[in-house]
C-alpha cells in the first residue's frame, strides 16, 4: 500500500470500528458501566451494574498507549503478559504484511491517542472482531479487541 492508500484503509477501519461500537453500545450497553474487570490471563473483560455481573466479553490485547509519552507497545511486546496472550496478539503481525508498513513489527510505536484507536481499529477489521474497548489504567490506556459478548441479565 502507497501511504494515501494506508491512511484510506485506517479511515475506512475507523468507521467500521465506529459502527460496531454503537452497536455495542445500543445492544449491550459497553460504554455506559461504572465498573469492569479485566483478565488478561483468562482473555475475560466483564462489566457490573452495581454489584451485579451483566456482560461478559472475551478479548484480545492489542496494545497498550502513554500518552504523556505518545508510545504504543503492542501486546505481543509486552513482556508482562503471559506468553499465550501474546502469542494470541502477535496476529497484529500480519497486518505489515497485508499493508506493506512495518509499524505493526516494531515492539514500540510512535503515535497519539487518535492513532492508537485506529491501529486499534485496523486490528479489529483484520481479526474479524466484533469491536474493541479502551481500558482505562492510571496514566496508561489499554487496547483490547472484543472476540464475543453475552448478556447475563
Amino acid at each position: 500500500m502507497t501511504e494515501e492508500e494506508f491512511e484510506t484503509y485506517l479511515a475506512e477501519a475507523l468507521d467500521e470500528l465506529e459502527a460496531k461500537q454503537d452497536w455495542l453500545m445500543a445492544e449491550y450497553g459497553i460504554g455506559m458501566y461504572d465498573r469492569f474487570h479485566i483478565d488478561y490471563t483468562t482473555g475475560r473483560l466483564v462489566f457490573f451494574e452495581d454489584d451485579d455481573l451483566v456482560v461478559e466479553t472475551t478479548i484480545i490485547p492489542v496494545a497498550t498507549h502513554v500518552p504523556k509519552k505518545d508510545s504504543l507497545q503492542w501486546a505481543w511486546a509486552n513482556i508482562q503478559l503471559p506468553s499465550s496472550v501474546r502469542q494470541e496478539a502477535a496476529a497484529v503481525k500480519e497486518l505489515s504484511r497485508f499493508t506493506g508498513f512495518e509499524l505493526f513489527e516494531d515492539r514500540i510505536v510512535k503515535c497519539d491517542a487518535e492513532m492508537a484507536w485506529k491501529l486499534t481499529a485496523s486490528a479489529c477489521q483484520f481479526l474479524g472482531t466484533i469491536g474493541a474497548y479502551r481500558v482505562p489504567h492510571g496514566k496508561v490506556n489499554s487496547y483490547v479487541l472484543i472476540k464475543s459478548i453475552m448478556l447475563l441479565m
